[in-house]
């Protein structure tokens, strides 16, 4: 963690320290624009870099949900990357608009109907996940209920409650049309791509590479298996890592 002193100096003085914000909440493509964002060199933070990335501190955006007059050390929750996507992201968006006004903003959307029924199958609980998993996906899933399940989604019974939910998307969808500089913003349809894309971003369209087309709905459970699996890895590398290291100085 950053020092207080560290802390201050980045709340007073860091702005536009992201050059690319998602203003879609999850299950519009949020993880196949992760994914493109980064096939163009930038590196772009989304849930699944939460639960993955060791260095990430998912107890920031808890503190910053639940207390959203309290200072928020912004720098620190981002650092590493130059793009946000995705929820926890998304339910923050006014306040990182505000730090970073020359972001690109792309608004990802697609049928209000389809993504209600997405939600409903996928992130409104993470299927299988128990006190056995690693610590970082905990901590994680902790942050996600605080924020999405009971924050932005409002809590249990997403599907008794599709009105509700299916018209606080379509107020956030014409509420980002409202604050953002129209010359920065993005309107991305699910099933667009590059061809939409890299001309807002001022890129060459990449050739022979298709647009990514990730995290189905129907894949979520096998998802988080995936992501579990990568995360022991990753602390079973680290401990070998560790450990020889120790070896060494003894």
């Amino acid at each position: 963690m950053l020092s207080t002193q560290d802390t201050q100096k980045h709340q007073a003085q860091e702005t536009n320290f992201l050059k690319v914000l998602g203003a879609g909440f999850g299950r519009t493509g949020t993880k196949s624009l992760r994914n493109a964002l980064n096939y163009l060199q930038f590196t772009t933070h989304h849930m699944e870099n939460v639960l993955m990335d060791p260095t990430q501190v998912p107890e920031i955006f808890e503190e910053a949900y639940k207390h959203p007059d309290a200072p928020v050390d912004w720098i620190r929750a981002y650092q590493g990357y130059d793009a946000a996507v995705d929820w926890p992201s998304t339910a923050f968006f006014d306040r990182l608009y505000a730090l970073n006004p020359d972001a690109k903003v792309i608004l990802t959307v697609r049928d209000p109907e389809k993504w209600h029924h997405s939600v409903c199958n996928t992130i409104h609980e993470w299927p299988a996940v128990d006190e056995t998993w690693p610590k970082q996906i905990l901590r994680a899933r902790k942050m996600a209920r605080v924020v999405v399940r009971d924050g932005e989604l409002g809590g249990d019974d997403v599907k008794g409650r599709k009105e509700e939910l299916i018209a606080k998307f379509n107020k956030h969808t014409e509420h980002i049309k409202a604050i953002v500089k129209p010359e920065n913003l993005l309107i991305m349809e699910l099933g667009q791509g590059w061809e939409t894309l890299c001309p807002f971003l001022g890129l060459e369209i990449p050739k022979d590479v298709p647009y990514p087309h990730d995290n189905k709905g129907k894949d979520f459970k096998a998802l988080l298996q995936h992501v579990k699996d990568q995360v022991v890895k990753s602390n079973e590398a680290t401990t070998a890592v560790s450990s020889l290291a120790l070896k060494q100085q003894a």
